[in-house]
């Protein structure tokens, strides 16, 4: 019999829970919120890893800790929010050994202390894989988040930076290839110590010209599909940025670089929408901000139109269960 996959079984639970009244950020954010009073929200996010799925071949146990927490550590990103303080829930194969568990301290550490957050709590459990589970608290003024719905048609669609090196990385590591990891060595280092872009999504949220933010853990493909339908607008893609090393590994092995950097996962960047007449003011502050589109009003879909060419960009990505 078919499984769901994982947004299926996202639709289910929300449909459940989505009626009810008291909720300031919708289900389908990258975080969620409590009003504490009118000008503080506390901000909440959970993120698990999961060993057999989430831990690629030749990830450390210490990087695999870390990762978890890269991985809540950016949904605060996008929305602007710096993360006080972490709970860790460990679910450890038997027999767990001193060396496993102080290794993925250890890189549990390294994160929230790269991040400026502290690990607070948390619980761990016997499993049959390794599970590490990140629960993220901060605190935001609600004027300040930027959410997922505001694009607006005129705004600069933007990325944070170049697309394509995690989807290359991790067939290098699939196919333990031992040319491509000496050669690649950024393509690999892109999957095995990815990077949260706090500090980023703090400027942009508190410049206030960023109008919607999402990151791209699912994709670059997705991502901007997300922004498109919880907006009501349609995107228009006139450039996508991939990595240099990527269009290497690409034609090398006989790949298309424009798939790698679309339909990939698990890169971390920032994708937003800015105000046309705030972008270059804001790029100053974050250089690495890259223009690669506009908001449009006719279509709630995303087309790229690259070298004369109009390709519509497919809702695929990263997603567990398929």
């Amino acid at each position: 019999m078919k499984g769901l996959t994982e947004h299926e079984i996202i639709r289910i639970l929300t449909n459940q829970f989505s009626g009810k009244r008291g909720i300031p950020l919708g289900f389908d954010d990258d975080v969620s919120a409590i009003p504490l009073s009118s000008k503080t929200w506390i901000i909440v996010k959970t993120d698990m890893l999961v060993r057999s799925t989430d831990v690629p071949p030749g990830m450390t146990l210490q990087e695999a800790g870390r990762k978890a927490v890269v991985a809540t550590v950016s949904d605060f990103a996008a929305k602007g929010v710096q993360p006080r303080a972490l709970m860790v829930s460990l679910g450890l194969p038997a027999p767990a050994t001193k060396t496993m568990v102080h290794t993925i301290t250890r890189g549990l550490h390294l994160a929230a202390r790269e991040y400026k957050c502290k690990v607070i709590g948390g619980d761990t459990n016997q499993a049959d894989d390794l599970v590490i589970d990140i629960a993220g608290i901060g605190f935001a003024s609600p004027k300040t988040i930027v959410r997922r719905n505001g694009a607006r048609p005129g705004d600069i669609i933007a990325i944070t930076g170049p697309f394509g090196k995690t989807s290359a990385g991790l067939r290098i590591l699939l196919s333990k290839e031992k040319k491509d990891l000496s050669k690649y060595p950024s393509l690999v280092r892109a999957v095995r110590q990815p990077k949260a872009r706090l500090t980023e999504g703090i400027t942009l949220a508190r410049s206030h010209a960023a109008t919607s933010s999402i990151d791209s853990s699912d994709g670059l493909a997705s991502s901007l599909l997300q922004i498109a339908q919880s907006s009501r607008v349609g995107i228009g893609l006139y450039e996508i940025p991939i990595a240099a090393d990527v269009r290497t590994f690409a034609k090398e092995h006989r790949l298309s670089a424009l798939e790698l950097a679309l339909y990939g996962g698990e890169e971390y960047e920032l994708v937003v929408t800015i105000k046309p007449e705030r972008f270059y003011d804001l790029k100053k502050r974050v250089p690495s901000l890259t223009k690669i589109g506009i908001v449009e009003k006719e279509s709630f879909g995303v087309i790229a139109r690259l070298d004369g060419k109009r390709i519509p960009i497919e809702h695929r990505g990263w997603e567990h269960f398929t």
